[in-house]
């Protein structure tokens, strides 16, 4: 019976997280007039928990030293504006250049790939179309692809719209939930019934800490793997190593996943070289991902959240397949506060059920 109990604990809440992951991705015919500002109140909030966790820490190791809540608050935000700015003014011109030449080496590998394949190709025939016919078909493709352009410019221009006040809004949301997450807090206490109190309190408290374990964990690891990528690049000489190391950081916030998906751009930079960068970029990714597994993972994070890869790499990939990169993001820590919930209030019907066996008959 023990064992059903925890096979159903570790079952019933990834086929919860599946199911409300089906059903919203089959609900956008529904949310579709409400699809932006869905996405313009949903997404900040997003990114506003996530800088909420990395910043909290900091937060309260000022406030524990009678420094001001808000001015800590307000200090921290000025203190991030100000390295921006400088980063901007000193680093700006350096990431432009970076930036240019990793386009041009992508460029340049996508021409040689271009010219390989052509070698392949005879100049008359390609397999079942000529070339002349192969050519007709992709300046038709160009043709309706700028009319589609054109059709849905539009459609752009409110995207970038939206885009910018996403990214207004995600520092004064940031800034409100560090100034005022107790009174947030506080005021959810007083509209439930007392009741309900104990329990919501524990679960806040639960669901809390597993946020910042997972959130915090997660991007100190993706942190340092960017650091360790960086340096492993700059060792082997490869071109671009700081852009490089950047988008594996970014992507490596996705566990088990991102770290994949971050080494393709190194990998067809390295194509630039020669074979033998490759196999060295690979090497790389090796090391850098044993660090991670055997030492950064281990000290940061624990076995705190004890979720199987197997788990996490199901539901990331229909994550993905459902919300693109965001869901991505998002699907773990999804995850993990439904297994908090399912968890909670298994115990306490199974607590209840207990009680009930144990008194005694009339």
């Amino acid at each position: 019976m023990r064992k059903r109990n925890k096979y159903f604990q570790i079952t019933l809440p990834i086929l919860i997280t599946l199911l409300i992951i089906f059903l919203l991705g089959q609900m956008d015919y529904i949310l579709s007039p409400v699809g932006t500002i869905l996405t313009i109140v949903i997404t900040p909030m997003i990114f506003a928990a996530l800088f909420y966790y990395m910043l909290r820490p900091v937060i309260r190791f000022l406030t524990k030293r009678n420094v001001p809540k808000t001015l800590s608050v307000a200090g921290v935000f000025i203190i991030g504006i100000g390295l921006l700015v400088l980063f901007v003014l000193y680093g700006g011109s350096f990431m432009q250049k970076e930036l240019s030449s990793f386009y041009d080496n992508i460029s340049g590998q996508f021409q040689r790939m271009i010219s390989v394949a052509q070698e392949y190709i005879s100049e008359d025939e390609i397999w079942i179309f000529s070339m002349e016919e192969l050519q007709g078909r992709l300046a038709s493709a160009a043709q309706i692809g700028f009319e589609q352009i054109g059709e849905n410019l539009s459609g752009w221009v409110s995207t970038i719209t939206n885009f910018g006040t996403i990214l207004v809004l995600i520092p004064i949301v940031s800034f409100f939930l560090l100034k005022d997450d107790e009174v947030f807090y506080q005021n959810l206490m007083k509209i439930l019934p007392k009741k309900h109190k104990e329990t919501t309190k524990e679960l806040a408290k639960e669901i809390d800490n597993t946020l910042s374990v997972y959130i915090t964990g997660q991007m100190i690891v993706a942190f340092f793997l960017g650091i360790v990528t960086y340096i492993g690049y700059l060792i082997i000489g490869l071109p671009n190593a700081l852009i490089l190391a950047i988008f594996s950081m970014i992507t490596s916030i996705i566990p088990f996943i991102g770290p994949a998906i971050g080494v393709l751009p190194a990998i067809l930079i390295g194509f630039t070289v020669d074979l033998f960068m490759v196999v060295k970029v690979f090497i790389v990714l090796a090391v850098s991902q044993q660090l991670e597994g055997n030492l950064i993972r281990p000290n940061v994070m624990g076995s705190r959240l004890r979720i199987h890869p197997l788990v996490i790499i199901f539901i990331i990939l229909i994550a993905i397949l459902l919300y693109g990169f965001i869901g991505a993001f998002i699907a773990i820590p999804v995850y993990a506060v439904i297994r908090v919930l399912v968890k909670h209030f298994w115990e306490k019907r199974r607590e209840k059920e207990e009680e009930e066996t144990s008194l005694p008959e009339e």
